[in-house]
């Protein structure tokens, strides 16, 4: 991916000014303070960086940066980001609203931006680890491993978390089913419960008519009883008055109620010998129902609701099981893919440490600092877990620290401790450069690194910098007329003014007098700073 094209509004000193660039080398240069990292933070805020209102230009409401970047493929995509004076962002892709994530998915990683600012950044392990991982092409290997070891670090505490937790219930487990086999013994309901206090309520009612009962049955039989006379009665009518067969009919029926009441009162009286034996089995149950009940908030409902989450607590016990028995049963696999990626991404760094070490002293030599030294010190994580006898953290087996030294004779030290502000600048260029090839990053910007840099290093940088460019895109926003001279593509800015306000524009130096008028002013001015300029550009004049 290679960035077209960058178009910013409104955006500080800015104007309105485009600017378009090459394949190979593109330098920015011009005078300080003329607003060229101006330049530099537009293009972050187009590949996803955080927006900033202050740098919507005074007396606008909106600030725009639209970047094109060209696919491998051939095909363009647009970035257009939005900043309005209130704070707010927008950012478009292909003239689709999108988000920060989206946009940074699919270009952020293709640019890389080195300047004075992101030097110190260097001193950190982390950056120091990143920049390896990523000369030793681990970078996707390591994200695997991480992701292994944030799994397997998760399910060993998980493991922990259950066992002690099953450990310290042994003893509650225990009173728990102890606690449940009762409320099994009851096998309690509310309807269950409901129907036995009916049918005692109804046993004592009987119980309560028992002398109703036996004055009904005796008037209804016997030979005086109810049932005799009224058979008689009909008896006598059907055999002397048989033409009263209405009258018959009657009594008849009658005669048939009785009986029938008879039947029933004696079936009741039949209940009611057997009366005490229900009852006592009546309280019986009731009786367990009420040991329950009084341990259980005082409610058939909350006896039942307790019984409920007794049966909830003892599932949890029986799911935590089942997920230690599922976690234990995976964890050697686990275990064994971490250890594995570990020890591959442990073997990459090495033969990556030497070669990069190798390579990055080269080019400090390159930088004129012949005697550098430099080296990577490889140890033990600063905060390990161990796992199978072996120390880890979430990047692997060890931790790096790269080392340093810029004079002859003087031993190699951590970089934090012994490099200079300028030696640590130089440092982060040569690693840089020798980063680049294996970076997937397809265009590197270069934010003024070279301060403080002249001479023939400023030359041994020009060559290395266009070395780097021959296979992919460079941008540079430099001061040294000997990078500029190397241009494929240079680009001058200018800032003036109008109506009280600071305006930045950017030129393109297509033709070789401004080339050489712009390096001229570089190097100072004058015939023999002209003169100089003229040899940069090869006598092309």
């Amino acid at each position: 991916m290679l960035m077209r094209s960058i178009t910013l509004k409104n955006l500080a000193t800015i104007s309105d000014t485009s600017m378009h660039f090459e394949k190979g080398l593109n330098v920015i240069t011009g005078e300080t303070g003329s607003g060229k990292s101006i330049l530099v933070d537009g293009l972050m805020l187009a590949i996803g960086a955080r927006a900033d209102k202050t740098l919507v230009r005074t007396g606008t409401k909106t600030a725009s940066v639209e970047a094109v970047f060209q696919l491998p493929g051939g095909d363009e995509t647009l970035i257009r980001r939005e900043i309005s004076a209130r704070g707010r962002s927008r950012i478009f892709m292909n003239d689709a609203l999108s988000t920060l994530e989206e946009v940074r998915e699919t270009v952020q990683n293709f640019v890389a931006l080195h300047s004075q600012r992101s030097t110190p950044v260097l001193l950190k392990a982390a950056r120091q680890m990143d920049i390896l991982d990523t000369f030793a092409g681990a970078l996707t290997l390591r994200k695997k491993y991480q992701q292994l070891f944030m799994e397997w670090r998760a399910a060993t505490a998980r493991s922990t978390e259950l066992r002690t937790f099953l450990g310290e219930s042994d003893a509650s487990r225990e009173l728990l089913l102890h606690e449940i086999s009762l409320f099994d013994q009851v096998a309690p309901s509310v309807e269950d419960y409901d129907s036995l206090v009916d049918q005692r309520l109804h046993i004592k009612k009987i119980m309560e008519q028992s002398m109703l009962l036996q004055e009904t049955v005796g008037a209804l039989q016997g030979d005086e009883g109810v049932s005799a006379v009224l058979s008689g009665v009909l008896r006598r009518i059907q055999r002397e008055a048989p033409e009263r067969e209405e009258l018959a009919e009657l009594l008849s029926q009658a005669s048939i109620s009785v009986e029938e009441a008879r039947s029933l009162v004696l079936s009741e009286m039949t209940d009611l010998e057997e009366a005490p034996v229900r009852i006592s089995g009546i309280d019986s149950r009731l009786d367990e129902y009420s040991v329950l009940i009084s341990r259980c908030g005082g409610t058939v409902r909350s006896m039942i609701d307790h019984r409920e989450s007794l049966y909830l607590r003892l599932q949890e016990y029986t799911v935590a099981q089942e997920e230690l028995k599922t976690i234990e049963k995976g964890l050697p696999e686990l275990t064994e893919k971490v250890t594995e990626i570990a020890g591959q991404i442990t073997a990459k760094r090495k033969i990556a440490g030497k070669k990069l070490s190798e390579l990055s002293v080269a080019e400090l030599k390159h930088l004129n600092m012949p005697f550098a030294q430099f080296s990577i010190k490889f140890s033990s994580p600063v905060s390990p877990t161990l796992v199978e006898g072996r120390q880890l953290d979430s990047k692997g087996a060890e931790s790096v620290l790269f080392m340093f030294s810029a004079n002859k004779g003087i031993p190699k030290d951590s970089l934090e401790a012994v490099a200079s502000g300028g030696e640590l600048s130089r440092v982060a260029l040569a690693l840089a450069l020798v980063v680049a090839d294996s970076s997937s990053a397809s265009t590197l910007v270069f934010d003024e690194i070279d301060a403080g840099t002249g001479g023939e290093t400023a030359n041994n940088l020009a060559e290395s910098l266009l070395r780097a460019a021959s296979s992919r895109q460079i941008i540079v926003i430099s001061h040294l007329a000997q990078i500029a001279s190397r241009a494929h593509r240079h680009l001058a800015v200018t800032k003036t003014y109008s109506d009280g306000m600071p305006v930045t524009t950017v030129a393109t130096l297509d033709s070789l007098p401004e080339q050489l008028k712009e390096l001229t002013r570089l190097l100072g001015g004058g015939t023999g700073a002209e003169d100089h300029a003229l040899t940069l550009l090869g006598g092309k004049l």
